[in-house]
This record gives structure tokens, C-alpha cells and sequence, in this order.
């Protein structure tokens, strides 16, 4: 996978994604040390134990299905059963290890038990940072167009890609100036450059007249608010953009 569809994919999905990525992994090579166990691990106290709870392939099934979860919501604005699921699963071990710890059957297993633990408050963790926007709701269904200091889009949802004519995979990583014509474009690069100098954007908070242009060569009115925020790699806009009928916007 090149660096910039790797890219792209990390912006989609965010941090919670990216997270549910590394966990869902985890869970399948779980599923399968416990599937394929040896017979000679299979007699270790730790596999001795959670054999006498549940047969291995059960656990195996458990682990993989709470992977399957993880990948396949990781792509998804509300991740929270995969969370859940991951959470509960990583705890139920510690607590296994930790009891079979004081009930003699397994010496050491608080050592997996401290690991399990902390992995199951790990998760838990992550599952309180925000999860994906949901610009529906936060902007009245009006397209949504996030992009870094350079101009490139890094995210837009839905009502972007339809009143555009990009798809969210076809736009994400290039210019914003493919949303506007040609003899606004120069305009657009000198302002960008501005703030990056300034730090500072005049038109953030207000709503501004332009004109948009869609992927088939049409032009538009729309009425655009752009927000500038400061993110961990530098200067972030977010703008809004609704279409405008008679100089009024939907």
C-alpha cells in the first residue's frame, strides 16, 4: 500500500479507527494461537485454565469474532459494540488469569492478568475520545469540507460528494481548488499562504458568497463559512458550504 492511499485511509478513519485496526488484528492472531495451539502449550497452566472454563475453539471463535467487529467498524461513524466487545473480552481474561492466581491453578497468572487488565483499560480509554463527525447533524446536512494548511482535503462527508461530484476516496488528498473556477484559484493559493505566515484568517466566521464548481465543469452559487483551527500538525480549515437560490442560501 502506497503512503498516500496509507494516508488517506488514516484521515478517514481516524485515531478510533486506526485503533480498532491494531486491536482487530490483535483479536484474529489471538483466535489463532488459541485455534492452533501445540498440545505442549495447550498443557501450560494459563491454556489449562481457560480450557476448563470453555473448550479453546470456543475462545477462538470469541477472539475472532470481536476482530471481525473491530475491522469491519473501524470504517464505521459509530464503533462503540466493536469497543465494547474488545473491552469485555480483554477484561473477562484478566479476570480469569487473576482468579486462577489465588485459586492455585495458575501461579503466575497474574502476570497475564496485569496485561490483560491494562489492555481492556487501554481500549476503554480510547473509547471515550470523540468518534467520527457527524456533520449531518452538527450542520443541518450541509456539505462539510475539512483540509490542512496547504488546501488539500483530508475528509468531507457525503453531502460534499454529492453536490461536487467526488467521491470521498477521488477527493480526499487533492487541492480545494478542483472545487472552484480557474480565475478564483490564484485568489484562494495567496490567502492560503497568508494565514500560514499570519497564523490568522479574516474570513473565519463569516459567510461568504462565492461561486463552486462541480466535477463536470457546471458552476454554482453557494454560500461558504469556513472555521480555521490549530491541530497537531498546524493550521486546519473546516468550511461549510451550502448552495444558494436566488442569493439565499438552502
Amino acid at each position: 500500500m502506497s503512503d498516500g492511499v496509507l494516508a488517506r485511509v488514516l484521515h478517514r478513519i481516524g485515531r478510533r479507527g486506526a485503533s480498532l485496526a491494531f486491536v482487530g488484528l490483535l483479536c484474529l492472531a489471538i483466535a489463532a494461537s488459541l485455534a492452533f495451539a501445540p498440545p505442549g502449550q495447550r498443557a501450560t497452566p494459563g491454556y489449562a485454565v481457560l480450557a476448563a472454563i470453555a473448550p479453546l475453539e470456543v475462545w477462538a471463535v470469541a477472539w475472532c469474532a470481536t476482530g471481525a467487529l473491530c475491522l469491519v467498524q473501524m470504517f464505521l461513524r459509530s464503533d462503540r459494540l466493536a469497543f465494547a466487545a474488545a473491552t469485555a473480552l480483554l477484561m473477562l481474561y484478566g479476570l480469569v488469569y487473576l482468579i486462577s492466581t489465588f485459586t492455585g491453578d495458575n501461579p503466575r497468572g497474574w502476570v497475564g492478568a496485569a496485561v490483560w487488565l491494562a489492555f481492556g483499560g487501554w481500549i476503554a480509554l480510547i473509547a471515550t475520545w470523540p468518534e467520527a463527525v457527524t456533520a449531518d447533524r452538527a450542520t443541518g446536512g450541509a456539505a462539510v469540507v475539512v483540509a490542512d494548511a496547504d488546501g488539500l482535503i483530508q475528509s468531507w462527508n457525503p453531502q460534499a460528494a454529492k453536490l461536487f461530484g467526488w467521491s470521498t476516496e477521488e477527493a480526499v488528498g487533492r487541492p480545494l481548488t478542483i472545487l472552484m473556477p480557474p480565475r478564483l484559484r490564484d485568489q484562494h493559493v495567496e490567502g492560503l499562504a497568508r494565514v500560514r505566515v499570519t497564523g490568522v484568517s479574516e474570513l473565519a466566521g463569516h459567510i461568504i458568497p462565492l461561486v463552486g464548481l462541480r466535477r463536470d465543469g457546471s458552476e454554482f452559487p453557494i454560500a461558504l463559512t469556513v472555521n480555521a483551527w490549530h491541530g497537531d500538525d498546524g493550521i486546519a480549515y473546516t468550511g461549510v458550504i451550502r448552495p444558494m437560490r436566488g442569493g439565499d442560501a438552502d
